[in-house]
């Protein structure tokens, strides 16, 4: 069984940390077109930063990665790493997509100074 992590920002297929991720990734481990409920802001550094709130109607829009499960644990270590958890930067949380719990990166701090966005990478339109 592999272990799922579902990103939504610089980690997803194509963005800049993706390289963080794919050597743990199931070939066939990327699911498209998946959402969490919550609220997604720019940062203004270059990531994004997720709330996750399952009572909301707001969306996260982003990608579940199968990891090898050998490799969970590194996999983590690493995600870890590149997110900041050891400096509280973001926390590692479980989420819920269609029942099935999956680890994320929750921004850890207020967001009144970041700007709201529908998805990353986003557009000033």
């Amino acid at each position: 069984m592999s272990n799922p992590v579902f990103v939504y920002g610089t980690l997803q297929p194509g963005q800049p940390r993706w390289p963080a991720l794919a050597p743990f990734a199931l070939r066939s481990g990327v699911s498209w077109s998946v959402s969490v409920a919550g609220r997604l802001f720019d940062t203004g550094y270059g990531w994004p930063a997720a709330v996750f709130d399952p009572v909301t109607s707001d969306q996260i829009p982003g990608v579940v990665v199968s990891v090898r499960p050998e490799s969970t644990t590194d996999a983590l270590a690493a995600l870890d790493d590149v997110e900041g958890v050891a400096t509280g930067l973001f926390l590692r949380v479980v989420v819920h997509i269609e029942g099935q719990p999956c680890w994320a990166y929750q921004w850890s701090h207020p967001t009144d100074r970041f700007r709201r966005i529908a998805r990353w990478p986003h557009t000033n339109a």
